[in-house]
């Protein structure tokens, strides 16, 4: 197997959406977004399909009353389909798609894989569809509103059966929200998304600005810390604004 971590533009928002008490309150950062691509014997698994091509063109149109809060900064090939051109994947490639969330920076490519299974915790589909108004706008229905194949979890998931890619649940950034154990043959790795933001987050139960439940972040918190012990593994996290000396960069480099 092969694990491909895709970056793919990413937005501008102030340090208090990491900690809104972080001593660098005020300062700008750039936050980024990834699209990771699994290459598994049964089949090529997308997890999260990154913001939509409009937010390159159109962002503030796209992202309406949330383009107050978020500065997006993708560029022509920051959208999914031309990050897996450069891993050689196509859409009709990618047979199965995982959604860590439903948050506009996460599920902007779903109609693009209209052939594919998409993996999603019950609870955050629901949560998607009927947010409560602390996060109404940055679920845009029309990234997920289209017509696919979902495939609704409650709880853990084996996606193939065998043991190497599987889906926990881990709420608190969002009602459904989940995370995905990958068992490479080199070493377990857990791509977090945003169930913590940052290893300072989950290091010392930092809160983010940004959630749905304290009390279900901070359990998730201890629940990714028990399965990176039990596996030795490495966490991998969307919006670490480290990622470029944390993370190997597709398509000049990959787990296996």
């Amino acid at each position: 197997m092969k694990l491909h971590a895709l970056h793919a533009g990413g937005e501008r928002a102030d340090m208090s959406i990491f900690d809104p008490f972080h001593p660098e309150l005020g300062t700008k950062v750039v936050i980024p977004y990834f699209v990771y691509l699994i290459e598994h014997p049964q089949g090529n698994v997308l997890f999260d399909s990154g913001g939509h091509p409009d937010l390159i063109d159109k962002p503030d149109e796209y992202l309406g009353a949330a383009a107050d809060a978020f500065e997006v900064v993708m560029e022509p090939g920051d959208d999914v389909v031309s990050k897996l051109a450069t891993i050689g994947i196509s859409p009709g490639d990618v047979e199965h798609v995982a959604h860590s969330h439903l948050h506009y920076d996460h599920a902007g490519g779903v109609q693009f894989f209209p052939d594919a299974t998409f993996y999603i915790q019950e609870r955050e589909l629901q949560f998607a569809y009927w947010p409560p108004v602390y996060q109404r706008d940055i679920y845009l229905k029309s990234d997920f509103d289209h017509d696919v194949n979902w495939f609704e979890l409650e709880g853990e998931h084996d996606i193939f059966g065998d043991g190497k890619l599987i889906l926990f649940p881990t709420p608190g950034h969002s009602a459904g929200h989940q995370s995905l154990l990958v068992r490479l043959d080199g070493g377990s790795v857990i791509l977090v998304a945003d169930a913590s933001y940052s290893p300072r987050n989950i290091g010392e139960n930092v809160l983010p600005a940004l959630l749905w439940s304290p009390d279900a972040m901070i359990s998730s918190y201890r629940r990714v810390r028990e399965v990176q012990r039990r596996e030795n593994a490495k966490l991998i996290f969307t919006h670490d604004l480290d990622y470029e000396t944390t993370t190997k960069l597709a398509p000049r480099e990959h787990y296996e």
